[in-house]
Parts: structure tokens; sequence; C-alpha cells
């Protein structure tokens, strides 16, 4: 009965919070911002679910219209593949990114264009199939929780997302 009612209570409890950084702007309101492209595609469908899973742990909170103070943005992209290892051993593998970024709401940022973000974060990953949604969800979550976990008001940080690579 102890057990019941104790995993009852995980299960109705709140998710709990990233770590955040001291400067992470926790109980702001953001947006995010796609790109023209990344809407026409389709592309955002695959994008703005996991990003708003991943920054709803962070402490800020999803405001869908102006007024926002932060505005999140997210690129993707891969390589066009290369031969990695040897001989019968040699496989070939894609180099995938996730870059989650944060600025002010009121500065309009492209990904991947003339203006980056305030602060963003990028995490690779080399694997044999760089169009896994799973392996996309879990490199937009860990870029997330890296972004509000070492936060500064401007500035690039780079991780290597290998806990992301697909179990075989």
């Amino acid at each position: 009965m102890r057990r019941s009612l104790a995993l009852l209570l995980i299960a109705i409890a709140p998710p709990s919070l990233a770590q955040t950084a001291p400067d992470f702007p926790r109980k702001s309101g953001y947006i995010i911002q796609l790109t023209s492209s990344q809407f026409a595609s389709g592309l955002g469908e695959y994008l703005v679910p996991p990003l708003t899973r991943a920054f709803r742990k962070t402490g800020m909170r999803y405001e869908g219209g102006p007024g926002a103070a932060y505005a999140a943005t997210v690129e993707t992209g891969s390589d066009v593949g290369r031969w990695y290892g040897a001989g019968d051993d040699a496989r070939w593998l894609y180099e995938r990114f996730v870059t989650v970024g944060l600025s002010p709401a009121e500065v309009d940022v492209e990904p991947g264009g003339k203006l980056s973000p305030a602060f963003a974060v990028t995490v690779t990953l080399v694997t044999p199939n760089e169009d896994r949604v799973d392996e996309l969800d879990c490199l937009i979550a860990l870029a997330t929780r890296e972004l509000a976990a070492r936060y500064r008001p401007t500035g690039h940080v780079r991780v290597k997302g290998g806990s992301c690579a697909r179990k075989e």
C-alpha cells in the first residue's frame, strides 16, 4: 500500500526543473522563433514539441504572442557524411547538430543567418542516420538543458551529444 501511494505521488508530481545558471531567466516568458523555411517545410512540427517540453523543465513559460521577454530559436543540420573506421569496421556516418538559442525577444534572430542568438548551445552527434526523430528530440532536450545550466547573457557553447545516440 505504501509503495502504491509513493508511486502515485511520484506520478502526479510536477516535472522536476532543470539545473539553471544563476543568470538564467527562469521565471520569464518566451516565444519560439522559427525561420520561414522551417515553418514552410513542416520542420517546425518536429522542432516545436520537444523544444517546448524542454523549456517547460527550465521554469520559463511559453507566451504565444507579443510581450514575451525572450525568444528561443532552434537550428538543425548535418554534414554529408563520411567514412569512420577502416576495413571491415568502416561505417558511413553523419555528424548531426542542433543549436538552441535564447535572446531578448526584441532582437529578430534568424537561425543560421546574419544575427545569431545572444546565447546558444550546439550539440553534435555522430550517427548512422541523420533523420532519426528520437535522436533529434534528445539533442533538442540536451541543448536546452545545457543552455539553462550554462546560461550567460552572451556566448556560444558546444557539447558532445553521445548520450543521444541510438541504442543498438
